[in-house]
């Protein structure tokens, strides 16, 4: 209110002073070459100059009035943003301490407010997969906390879902432990994966398109229709795992153990695999 009590108390002086000047001054200057008429043609040619001028001056008041009322917009405009970032900030930072609870309720609460956090201000989206990912990091170094697997199902599946085209480089979550999770259809594709524990995990349609997993554990996992397709999965183990139409066509298979495994329909897979 007060930049705009400004804006407008610039606007009528710049007004009144440009009104003056045309009525004054530049009249004169303008009507210098009339002096030789008759006096009633003098006031004629007069009245006529300060009346163009007067059309002038209105229109340099309606010049500077809007120009007086896009400052005003863009003042407001930057204000309001400011102000919005302050307040997905502080629900950030609040979501942040709901990660370091010891009640797992409240970092699941965390975990799907940084989702919406980041659906809300795209700004924000990088920084959250990056707190997510730093979250799993933590708990594959060992931080206990208690009831682990709730909270690292819930990271994986709000990973699951971010938007890619906000990433701005790998996410590593780390060899975290998500044994016995249940992801189905969740999309990690992309995602740095080595050493993950997905074991007796239910991953059915899920998709790991060009993620690495290398040394990752999927023993009795249910992985059917899963999409392993351009993945690395380097020494990873699949013994025991339902694997009935996964495709792993133009995976990386070096060292990859499928004993035991269920294979009927999948794709991609050396003619030597058992």
């Amino acid at each position: 209110m007060t930049f705009l009590m400004i804006v407008l108390g610039v606007v009528v002086a710049g007004s009144a002073v440009a009104v003056g000047a045309l009525l004054g001054p530049v009249t004169r200057r303008m009507t210098a070459d009339v002096k030789a008429l008759p006096p009633d043609q003098r006031a004629e040619a007069v009245t006529a100059t300060r009346t163009m001028l007067m059309q002038v001056g209105s229109l340099v008041t309606v010049a500077l009035s809007l120009a007086g009322l896009v400052g005003t917009f863009y003042f407001s405009s930057q204000t309001v943003s400011l102000e919005i970032q302050k307040q997905f900030q502080a629900r950030y930072d609040k979501a942040l301490k709901d990660l370091r609870s010891s009640d797992s309720s409240a970092r699941v609460q965390g975990l799907y407010e940084l989702e919406d956090i980041a659906h809300e201000a795209p700004s924000f989206a990088w920084k959250v997969t990056l707190s997510i990912a730093a979250y799993l990091q933590d708990r594959a170094r060992g931080q206990a906390t208690p009831r682990p697997h709730l909270t690292v199902e819930a990271a994986l599946t709000v990973l699951g879902r971010r938007d890619r085209k906000s990433d701005r480089g790998p996410v590593f979550t780390g060899p975290v432990a998500a044994d016995g999770v249940t992801l189905r259809s969740t999309d990690l594709s992309g995602t740095d994966l080595r050493g993950i524990d997905f074991t007796d995990a239910t991953l059915a349609q899920a998709r790991f398109t060009n993620a690495d997993l290398r040394t990752a554990d999927f023993k009795n996992a249910v992985l059917s229709q899963a999409r392993f397709t351009g993945a690395d999965l380097r020494t990873a183990d699949f013994t025991g795992a339902d694997l009935r139409q996964a495709d792993f066509t133009g995976a990386q298979l070096d060292g990859t153990t499928f004993r035991k495994a269920k294979l009927e329909g999948a794709l991609g897979l050396p003619r030597t695999t058992s």
